[in-house]
């Protein structure tokens, strides 16, 4: 009897997971959703995304107001709402979610609250392709660039005391969401060098350093092998002439503008010649040793790290490739065993840090499967998930164009 017992209840075990995995089988992909966490009492709260002005927000909000413009009870205040910031999702987002959801019941069928299912893009965005899982990284990706967290955001490093100011006591000027700054790595003027080199962008970037031409030829200057060593020399006028420091701000926030240089910029960074490109292969590398299939989670992650910590160094990855390697097939947990192995400069450093990686697993473990610091740390540096923008684990593999990693070396090298 006993052993009948055990058996029936097996099978109802069973017969739940499938049940569960059915269910999430069925569930639609999610385009976007409100973040949302619970407080140390256990009470849920809302939170919110900010995506660049150029990223896929708009467009897609934009589409939801004017969907909503011919929902018949719809309040005309849920359209206005998006319209005057489109790029974020907030509580005014999610009622004018809520509200479409009122007008369009069977668009919404086994979608979770605050959500919007990747199908609506279609409806509400006739005229650009499903967001990439590039514009998707960008969100989480620029959040963490806190000094400038778009295109049309610069610092002048030297500004001490009188704002944000970096914390690389080497810097002086940067520019936009990947930190393009002129100091010791000199990333700006090789940005701006390969945005002069390409027909598509060297006009534009003329037309609007027009009445600084003579500081830009200096920084595109590298006729002197110590070229990088002078840009303060060169720079140092313009930061204190107040005038010309708040000129040089509007001059990169109008070349943000143009789409031509937005993507000049990314494909300088994420391209062969660019810092971003190498950290994040060091990532690949270290997974295909571990034979593990990147997804498009652990692109989001290496992108994001590649932004904040130092090159994975040879020592380092020596040290994770058992670790992630044992960890089984499930990147979740590499991606972990990576944020948590990776050296801090002190506890307080992880405490702030690890909220931010969390954010790249808390998916699969839930906000209470988190550990103590983690937790705490999601809670108040993060509050977000990868799913918020529809992020998955499927298998993925950037395309060269996107960010050019050793493979695509070989492949270029392949072609006749």
């Amino acid at each position: 009897m006993r052993a009948k017992s055990a058996a029936a209840a097996i099978l109802v075990w069973a017969l739940a997971l499938f049940a569960a995995g059915e269910a999430l089988a069925a569930a639609p992909p999610i385009l976007v959703r409100q973040p949302g966490y619970a407080d140390s009492a256990g009470l849920s709260h809302p939170w919110r995304l900010t995506d660049s002005k150029w990223g896929f927000f708009a467009p897609l909000f934009l589409g939801l107001a004017d969907e909503l413009d011919h929902c018949k009870h719809a309040d005309p205040a849920a359209a206005a709402g998006l319209r005057m910031s489109p790029n974020r999702l907030d509580r005014s987002g999610a009622a004018a979610i809520a509200a479409l959801r009122d007008c369009h019941k069977w668009w919404f069928r086994k979608v979770p609250p605050d959500a919007l299912p990747e199908k609506l893009w279609g409806r509400l965005v006739k005229d650009l392709p499903s967001p990439s899982p590039l514009e998707r990284a960008k969100v989480l990706a620029f959040g963490a660039a806190a000094l400038t967290p778009d295109y049309d955001r610069t610092i002048w490093d030297w500004d001490r005391g009188a704002g944000w100011t970096s914390a690389d006591p080497d810097s002086i000027l940067s520019w936009g969401p990947f930190k393009a700054t002129a100091g010791h790595g000199c990333t700006l003027q090789k940005a701006l060098a390969a945005l002069a080199a390409q027909p598509a962008t060297a006009a534009i970037l003329r037309e609007h350093f027009e009445g600084e031409t003579a500081v830009l030829d200096q920084l595109l200057d590298r006729t002197d092998p110590d070229w990088c060593a002078h840009q303060a020399k060169i720079l140092k006028p313009v930061f204190d002439d107040p005038e010309r420091r708040e000129e040089f701000r509007v001059i990169f926030a109008r070349l943000a503008a143009h789409p031509e240089i937005r993507a000049g910029y990314d494909a300088y960074f994420m391209g062969p010649t660019g810092y971003l490109a190498g950290r994040m292969g060091r990532y690949y590398a270290l997974y295909a040793q571990a034979g593990l299939v990147p997804t498009e989670a652990d692109f989001a992650f290496f992108l994001d790290r590649s932004l904040d910590y130092p090159p994975l160094s040879d020592a380092l990855a020596a040290q994770l490739l058992p670790l992630v390697k044992a960890a089984g097939p499930q990147t979740w947990q590499a991606r972990r065993i990576i944020a948590n192995q990776t050296p801090f400069s002190s506890p307080g450093a992880r405490s702030f840090q690890i909220g931010r990686d969390a954010v790249y697993w808390v998916d699969a473990v839930g906000q209470a499967g988190l550990d103590p610091v983690e937790a705490s740390s999601w809670v108040r540096n993060s509050r977000l998930k990868a799913s918020d923008v529809g992020l998955t684990e499927k298998p993925y593999a950037p395309p060269c164009t996107v960010v050019f990693l050793p493979a695509c070396a070989a492949m270029a090298g392949a072609r006749p």
